[in-house]
């Protein structure tokens, strides 16, 4: 299974920048120095530890001085402040190498030579141990640090905000599907019981899988692929009812489906356009035919029919809602994963859905 950074949470994202920021400035960075400043190991490692000790005053920096100073707005409290935190900053420091004294792992030469002279136990002294510069650059690197969160929360509230938007145009097209899909149901319906037709409860039957499966099924994001196909041949069988040629409409699965799920009637729009200008009453030879093939990645959908001299471009009329519905569906489900081919042909028509289901 493969590592994508993309895939992760905002809140994910910035615990990994945070880590790896007090991992540069608390371990490596005092590491590089060490080994060049000193001559014993022990004291570099002494000196990666004061480091380390040190490191809360810079947590309190990106985590609640910057949030609520520069966070709100309030630049001119930043400026106010920032002689205070110093100060705050300063007697941390001086707590972390007082701490450093206690550390029986420590170096005793290291506490000797270079903790001891600067003198943490006068906690209010008026002069710095540490210095501008160094300290500059690390409250520098830490407002970085700030930005990058920031910038993560700041990109997951935008995907939150675009995502709110692509349901609520998912939504209002399955709104614009059902009710077309019904409207034909029923005419299917009529049709059958002006023939005082005998297959009527095998028609009822059909009819309260599809009713149930759009009422309820299709009201989820995802459903699993052999349920939208147990709808879809439901709906073939009650079209099938309305014709006199036995098994004029067949669907023909290639592949496993177990275990791929899809959007709940993503199909529906070419099966309906291909019924649509294939199933004419004054066309001689009526047929369709429809195929599914699925593999790990990829799923193709093909529907074929032959054309009829009233036969006019896909989607246009009815209602308006064919392959126009789809078209639109497929850019807000799988940008850049999916591909619609059509095929208009002087005695067939076809249409060609292939779609990555892995991204």
């Amino acid at each position: 299974m493969s590592f994508s950074f993309s895939q992760l949470t905002y809140k994910q994202k910035g615990m990994i920048a945070e880590v790896s920021y007090l991992l540069v400035i608390g371990v490596l960075s005092p590491l590089a120095v060490g080994l060049q400043i000193f001559s014993r190991f022990s004291f570099t490692l002494s000196y990666v530890m004061l480091n380390i000790l040190t490191l809360p005053q810079v947590i309190l920096f990106y985590r609640f001085y910057l949030p609520q100073t520069i966070g709100k707005k309030r630049y001119l409290l930043f400026f106010l402040l920032f002689p205070v935190f110093m100060a705050i900053y300063e007697l941390c420091d001086r707590l972390g190498m007082l701490a450093l004294l206690y550390l029986p792992f420590v170096s005793s030469a290291y506490k000797n030579q270079n903790v001891r002279p600067a003198h943490p136990e006068r906690l209010f002294d008026l002069h710095f141990n540490e210095l501008f510069g160094y300290t500059g650059l690390v409250l520098l690197a830490a407002t970085s640090l700030y930005v990058i969160k920031l910038l993560f929360k700041n990109q997951h509230n935008l995907n939150t905000l675009e995502n709110e938007k692509l349901k609520l145009e998912l939504n209002q097209l399955k709104a614009q599907l059902q009710p077309h899909f019904f409207f034909n149901t029923i005419n299917n319906m009529y049709s059958l019981a002006v023939q005082n037709s005998p297959q009527t409860p095998k028609m009822i039957t059909d009819l309260s899988a599809i009713m149930r499966y759009i009422l309820y099924d299709a009201r989820t994001e995802r459903v699993p692929l052999q349920q939208e196909l147990d709808f879809i041949k439901s709906y073939i069988s009650l079209e099938n009812m309305r014709h006199a040629e036995a098994d004029s409409i067949s669907l023909s699965v290639q592949g496993d489906v177990w275990g791929i799920s899809i959007e709940p009637l993503l199909l529906l729009p070419i099966i309906e356009n291909t019924f649509k200008h294939a199933l004419h009453a004054d066309m001689p030879d009526k047929w369709v035919r429809l195929v599914l093939a699925v593999d790990e990645d990829e799923l193709v959908f093909q529907a074929v029919n032959p054309k009829g001299l009233q036969t006019g471009k896909a989607g246009e009329n009815g209602s308006g809602i064919g392959l126009s519905n789809i078209r639109k569906r497929l850019e807000l489900l799988y940008p850049g994963r999916h591909e619609l081919v059509i095929h208009d042909e002087a005695i067939t028509f076809t249409v060609i859905l292939t779609i990555r289901l892995k991204a």
